[in-house]
């Protein structure tokens, strides 16, 4: 490599650099024009490694807002209701063994986590006694999950910027 390739290859890196973190990116765009998010992944299935990728246009996301958005956050309002989902990402489990895992003593305390999250539709049972999250909500709920730890993790510095501007 000579030094003029090194040079280059540099400015290149800069480049890509000052564009991952500059503080003005340019909005991410449809192929239609629209401004939309994107999320995507890979991780288990049942036939071995899946990928995915999910995209939504701003008015989608905003316009479908309201109270079945609200109902789905609460649910997830509380640290037991996370762990709940976290242990059941990677399968169904029984009550027995989710109380188990959970140290939950009282099975009532339990239950009552469990019924929130299935009338938000978070989980479901798929026989008696076994709770399990639909494979179609997976996704969404690891980016949820991901989107949180995003925002809490964010410098208290980019946060207090943001409430001035």
């Amino acid at each position: 490599m000579t030094s003029g390739d090194l040079a280059r290859l540099v400015a290149e890196l800069a480049q890509r650099v000052e564009r991952l973190e500059g503080k003005r990116l340019a909005p991410a765009v449809s192929a239609d024009g629209e401004p939309h998010v994107t999320y995507s992944g890979s991780g288990p299935g049942d036939n071995g490694t899946v990928a995915w990728q999910i995209i939504r246009g701003w008015p989608d996301i905003l316009d479908g807002t309201g109270e079945r958005s609200a109902t789905l956050f609460s649910a997830l309002a509380s640290p037991l209701r996370l762990r709940i989902v976290a242990e059941l990402i990677g399968g169904e489990v029984a009550t027995a063994e989710l109380a188990r895992r959970l140290d939950q003593p009282s099975t009532g305390q339990l239950f009552h986590h469990l019924k929130e999250l299935l009338a938000a539709g978070v989980i479901y049972q798929p026989v008696r006694a076994t709770y399990a999250i639909r494979s179609e909500n997976v996704v969404p709920l690891l980016a949820m999950l991901c989107a949180a730890l995003d925002i809490r993790d964010s410098p208290q510095e980019a946060r207090h910027d943001s409430e001035h501007r």
